[in-house]
């Protein structure tokens, strides 16, 4: 079947007015102050008296605190929701239907124990840093290597999470792969390090919106091309892809409800309850109540946003029912179905397959920020910035907290001053996001990286 496979002018203007506008949003919480008092003068408001001490390096890291229940609710969803996830569950539904549905009852303990157990731990403390309590309950040397493998792990997840999403739309649309990493990681590294921790919640926020109406309408049109909710109901049960809940306990099983449902439960809190990247926002909130309600209300936000994503695996599989991609030679991995049937599907329809675009590499963006500060068009550019901003503002907080003050105090025996601390943040967010993306392109000549992706 002949098909278009580069995008149309209007699919690159839809990625670059969301890129845009998430460098609007560093900018705005970088003159935060400024801008607010500009407009109260235009207004002729009073201008109130802040009700608590500011400190730049904490706005940088924690925005002082004071974090409202929205914009952290939103950012704990994003900041794990890889393109690498999406595009996977996504190939999950298509391969093996629902049966990762199960996964909510991984939310129901793991989200649970997080709120009631870890978080208050963190919080109470008024800790800046999740490492900061392993030296409070083991000592330094702990602290320290957690430290270093929190920033290993993050190193090369940050990588691939760029890499592997723009990979894929390379191979399905002919979008070149240098320019998805190099736009999703400037994008992504100039936002974080102008606005901060403030600056990473609201986009992500922003990218979460996009993503959830960027999957729920290419959901919708899909289910309209099969014939309707019906017909995909019907195909979807002839191939076996509603078989959702075996509760086998046999280990050996590709997934039960009790693998999903325990191990799942691991794998979340191994992100939510200890992870730097989430601990972080839990120490941003104006209070422990907040922190606890944005915990909870991932159950069910993960839960309605996981079903979103199996449904369009469905939507896929009933489209292509009898016409595998991968076995005709359109595709080359299963990870390339939901960009191929966006491509095809709405070739005709330009703006929809940019909305999809911005999606995918929203999703990167986010994770790409972490490592940087340490403390969607639809899916695709949505899930990417998502995962780059978090990551690289995770990374800059965890070697100033945890690393770089530590062995000045030994070394020289004094700390660095506040500005020169704020000052420090921003230069190793430029810089950790530069080494981001030089070794995301560097991927691309790394045959060992080609072949793993492959399989």
């Amino acid at each position: 079947m002949e098909r278009n496979q580069s995008f149309h002018w209007s699919d690159y203007l839809v990625f670059v007015f969301w890129l845009m506008i998430y460098s609007l949003v560093g900018i705005y919480h970088r003159y935060r102050s400024q801008i607010n008092n500009f407009a109260r003068r235009v207004l002729r408001r009073n201008t109130p008296q802040d009700k608590f001490q500011k400190s730049e390096v904490d706005d940088l890291f924690l925005s002082n605190r004071q974090l409202s229940l929205l914009p952290v609710v939103s950012s704990l969803m994003a900041s794990f929701l890889s393109a690498v996830s999406l595009l996977g569950t996504t190939a999950e539904s298509y391969l093996s239907g629902l049966q990762f549905i199960c996964m909510i009852f991984a939310y129901f303990i793991s989200f649970s124990i997080t709120s009631e157990v870890y978080m208050p731990v963190f919080y109470k403390l008024r800790l800046s840093c999740a490492h900061e309590y392993l030296e409070l309950r083991f000592g330094k040397t702990v602290r320290f290597g957690a430290s270093v493998m929190f920033c290993l792990q993050m190193w090369v997840y940050i990588a691939l999470a760029l890499y592997a999403p723009a990979l894929a739309l390379s191979q399905v649309s002919g979008l070149p792969t240098w320019l998805s990493i190099v736009s999703t990681g400037t994008v992504a590294t100039f936002y974080t390090a102008l606005g901060g921790i403030r600056a990473v919640v609201w986009t992500d926020a922003v990218q979460l919106l996009v993503l959830t109406i960027g999957l729920l309408l290419i959901a919708i049109l899909g289910i309209m091309q099969v014939g309707g909710i019906g017909q995909l109901w019907a195909v979807a049960l002839e191939g076996k892809r509603l078989n959702s809940f075996s509760f086998d306990p046999n280990p050996f099983l590709r997934h039960t409800v009790w693998s999903l449902a325990f191990g799942g439960s691991g794998m979340v809190m191994s992100i939510f309850a200890t992870n730097q990247t989430q601990v972080q926002r839990y120490l941003a909130c104006r209070d422990i109540l907040t922190a606890r309600r944005a915990i909870l209300l991932n159950i069910p936000f993960n839960t309605v946003f996981l079903a979103v994503q199996l449904l369009c695996g469905l939507v896929v599989y009933a489209n292509f029912v009898g016409c595998d991609p991968l076995r005709a030679g359109q595709i080359s991995r299963h990870d390339q179905l939901l960009p191929y049937f966006v491509m095809l599907i709405f070739e005709n329809t330009p703006v929809i397959r940019g909305l999809f675009l911005s999606v995918i590499f929203a999703a990167a963006l986010s994770l790409f920020l972490h490592p940087a500060l340490l403390m969607l068009s639809f899916p695709c550019i949505t899930t990417a910035t998502s995962t780059v901003s978090s990551g690289v503002n995770s990374l800059a907080n965890v070697w100033i907290e945890d690393l770089i003050l530590p062995w000045l105090k030994i070394a020289c025996g004094k700390s660095i001053r506040p500005r020169n601390k704020s000052f420090l943040a921003m230069a190793l967010c430029e810089l950790y996001s530069a080494i981001k993306l030089l070794n995301s392109i560097s991927c691309l000549r790394n045959p060992f990286i080609c072949c793993t992706l492959d399989v």
